[in-house]
């Protein structure tokens, strides 16, 4: 019987290094394994695969037990999913907004924007400047303005998958005990390792983009919506460098290291060392080892973004609300503020509160030598 795989994508991902996938399973395997997938193109039989390759490469290979393993995998069965709403979008529909052109828009605007901070230092944001409006009216955009760039971010990600033929889901999920937006686009591993960081890095390019946009307005004139722009975005780029998380940088660091599963090695890396086993540890990769300590002060980094950003903005906020008050202002209107500033607050702690308990027992067995991920 002759078996067809040439349904499957084979890619080249480094030294004896290949990654083959259905578009929704992927798998890498070892340069060997990727000649057998080519040959098998529906016009030989296992049997004069094994001899081919035998020949070619001296290696015997069971090939009717590995197409088994594929089939084990759930690399034989063709992905049957729903159209979405992003498969409408063509490569070409998109792919301008990667060119070299847009390339060459973006640095004059990174210049102009630079320039202009230069010139004017009030363009450079500030949480005290950014509450330009009466505390509720800032809340709201604040809220609604954040959930806008977000999706911006995201539909920046799905358009470069897209750009590259890949398909593209949004949805939400969590990071941590952030509520985030994220972009599913596992069909990234079908394309060259050096085209996978248009896919990793769009979202950010997109809020570096408006950021540029935000001061070069600034400059020309103040205006608390376009600061507020530039502050969210700034604050989503920042973000995205806290990658003890699967943020944007964390998928883009792990191409670069030529990693697959980065952040469950380095945790394995880590209980190794706890554990005190140097012979499990020997064999570590240098990019893992590097991760796996990033790991340790990510948390640090991530109460650090929390200092920065989420405490000020909170606070300027609450002060304002304050202000209005003493101003004689309806009350309702800061009061409503308040109740929607504590009320965020109390999702936070609420969700918090329900994965301490469960870090907590996940931590207990590893007293007892039994491993476990925290």
């Amino acid at each position: 019987m002759k078996t067809d795989l040439s349904f499957l994508t084979v890619v080249a991902d480094g030294p004896d290094d290949y990654v083959i996938g259905n578009g929704e399973t992927f798998v890498h395997v070892p340069g060997v394994a990727a000649d057998v997938v080519a040959a098998l193109d529906g016009t030989r039989t296992a049997e004069e695969v094994r001899a081919r390759v035998l020949a070619e490469r001296g290696v015997d290979v069971d090939v009717a037990g590995f197409v088994t393993g594929l089939e084990s995998a759930g690399l034989l069965a063709r992905p049957e999913r729903p159209p979405n709403l992003w498969d409408r979008i063509r490569p070409g529909h998109v792919a301008w907004l990667f060119s070299r052109p847009a390339d060459a828009v973006l640095l004059l605007l990174t210049v102009c924007a630079v320039a202009a901070a230069v010139a004017e230092p009030r363009v450079l944001p500030g949480f005290s400047s950014i509450v330009w409006s009466n505390s509720l009216t800032f809340t709201v955009a604040f809220a609604a303005g954040s959930w806008l760039l977000v999706l911006a971010h995201e539909l920046a990600h799905i358009a470069a998958a897209r750009s590259l033929g890949v398909r593209a889901e949004l949805s939400l999920g969590t990071r941590l005990q952030f509520l985030v937006v994220q972009t599913r686009i596992t069909g990234i591993w079908g394309v060259p390792r050096s085209a996978r960081y248009r896919a990793h890095l769009a979202g950010m390019r997109a809020d570096w983009f408006l950021v540029c946009v935000s001061s070069c307005v600034l400059y020309a004139f103040d205006s608390g919506p376009v600061r507020l722009v530039m502050v969210i975005c700034l604050s989503q780029i920042a973000w995205q460098f806290l990658f003890f998380m699967r943020t944007d940088v964390y998928y883009a660091f792990a191409n670069a290291a030529g990693e697959k599963n980065l952040m469950a090695d380095a945790q394995a890396y880590l209980r190794d060392v706890l554990a005190r086993r140097p012979g499990r540890r020997a064999g570590t990769r240098r990019g893992v080892r590097a991760y796996a300590w990033f790991l340790v002060v990510g948390r640090v980094l991530g109460l650090a973004f929390f200092a920065a950003y989420t405490v000020p903005v909170t606070v300027a906020v609450c002060r304002r609300s304050l202000e209005e008050l003493d101003a004689g202002a309806p009350a309702w209107q800061p009061a409503a503020t308040l109740a929607v500033v504590a009320a965020g607050w109390l999702v936070y702690l609420v969700v918090l509160a329900r994965r301490l308990p469960a870090r907590l027992s996940a931590r207990r067995p590893e007293a007892a030598g039994v491993t476990g991920r925290s």
